[in-house]
């Protein structure tokens, strides 16, 4: 959430865990189709 907002430009304390975990869910579907090595954390290399 931190890197989030940095890259958003807003304050970490604005972001909710709630409202994070809403976004997270909507992108799973995209993500399912995503190559792993596309993946920012699973990615070799």
């Amino acid at each position: 959430m931190f890197q989030a907002s940095e890259q958003a430009g807003i304050s970490p304390l604005g972001l909710g865990f709630t409202g994070t975990l809403k976004v997270i869910r909507a992108a799973i579907p995209e993500f399912q189709h995503t190559p792993t090595e596309q993946l920012p954390f699973f990615g070799h290399g």
